[in-house]
């Protein structure tokens, strides 16, 4: 207990954990800043302006989130649900399937689509399942890492805008591998990455 913690080099090649460059490193042993200070406000400016690059996305409300895809989940689901109201959830891998536990813990009517691992839901199966459920929230896991699929995500935002729901979209596997344009896709919707 008294010793350091002598950590072994490994090289770290799946989706995550994943390795630290030496630059990230050497930032993680300078100066610690408070959240009040005038320097961490042109931090997260930065990181903003980042993220709303990386999602091709002018929208002020863009925010970082300190911590797992898990716990950005959580938060996006906790904060758009109420009680009772109706959520529709398109499940075909793990992290689908964990949003609907999510949205039951909130005290959501959870309604699942499902498909086999790896499967896709057409346009038509969606906007169907959005009419006969009338939820304030669909749920998509656009990089389903358990199942190995990009799920395509055009036309969806329509939809969702033409039934007044709320399209929140797992981007946490694809964003940088698969083009999210969430401004276009989107339209008006909400879209959740963490990493």
């Amino acid at each position: 207990m008294l010793r350091p913690l002598e950590a072994p080099l490994r090289h770290l090649f799946g989706p995550g954990p994943s390795n630290v460059t030496p630059r990230i490193l050497a930032a993680g042993s300078r100066p610690i800043i408070g959240h009040m200070h005038p320097e961490m406000y042109e931090i997260m400016n930065d990181i903003k302006k980042g993220i709303q690059y990386a999602f091709q996305t002018e929208n002020n409300m863009t925010i970082a989130m300190s911590g797992s895809g898990h716990a950005a989940m959580e938060c996006a689901v906790f904060n758009t649900v109420e009680p009772g109201e109706s959520v529709l959830v398109a499940i075909n891998g793990i992290w689908g399937e964990r949003v609907a536990e999510i949205a039951e813990r909130s005290g959501a009517n959870v309604h699942r689509m499902v498909k086999a691992p790896g499967g896709y839901f057409s346009i038509k199966e969606i906007e169907q399942a959005i009419e006969k459920h009338k939820p304030v929230l669909f749920f998509l896991t656009h990089g389903e890492s358990s199942a190995g699929l990009c799920h395509p995500v055009d036309g969806i935002g329509d939809i969702c805008r033409k039934h007044n729901c709320l399209f929140l979209v797992d981007t946490v596997a694809s964003l940088g591998a698969a083009p999210i344009f969430m401004d276009k896709q989107m339209k008006g919707t909400r879209c959740n990455q963490s990493t």
